[in-house]
């Protein structure tokens, strides 16, 4: 995570302010400064912003690439962009059902090559409203051995309670 001046109670708590006037911490500040560049910011854009050396905000934005926050691509000259993770390449491209007592958010995001499928499984309360329990992403390519994947462990699931009888 970095150094322990870096994490603030919002980081914890996961409250962030968008427009930069609270004091947050410096991986809260580079994200919400790479989310507000969806084409791409480059390290040293990025510490201008928050106003840090080169050298730490790429070590941040390196973190943040590992934990999968945003991704990076490199280009010629080694310049390296970083991009929010999860743009949704269309509003219309995500849709929510509610199955049994869970909800899933299915959504098409860019990724860094091929489009990739979002699914969250959301759960909604009367104090919280609805929050995100989890999710995957799935490269749209591979979404046929993924869904054979499952299927396959259907069939030995049903398999395992057939011999338990």
């Amino acid at each position: 995570m970095g150094n322990l001046s870096d994490v603030t109670v919002n980081n914890l708590l996961g409250s962030d302010d968008p427009t930069g006037t609270s004091i947050v911490g410096r991986r809260s500040q580079i994200l919400t400064v790479v989310r507000q560049y969806p084409d791409g910011a480059s390290t040293k854009m990025v510490a201008n912003r928050v106003g840090l050396s080169v050298d730490r905000t790429r070590q941040i934005l390196d973190e943040l690439t590992n934990v999968r926050e945003i991704y990076k691509r490199e280009l010629p000259e080694k310049i390296n962009l970083y991009y929010p993770n999860g743009k949704l390449i269309h509003k219309y491209l995500q849709d929510s059902k509610e199955i049994g007592n869970q909800i899933f958010r299915v959504s098409i995001h860019e990724g860094r090559k091929t489009p990739r499928i979002q699914i969250q499984e959301r759960k909604y309360t009367l104090l919280d409203g609805e929050n995100v329990e989890g999710c995957i992403f799935v490269d749209f390519e591979s979404i046929p051995q993924f869904t054979d994947f499952i299927n396959q462990m259907i069939a030995r699931f049903n398999s395992f309670k057939e011999n338990e009888k």
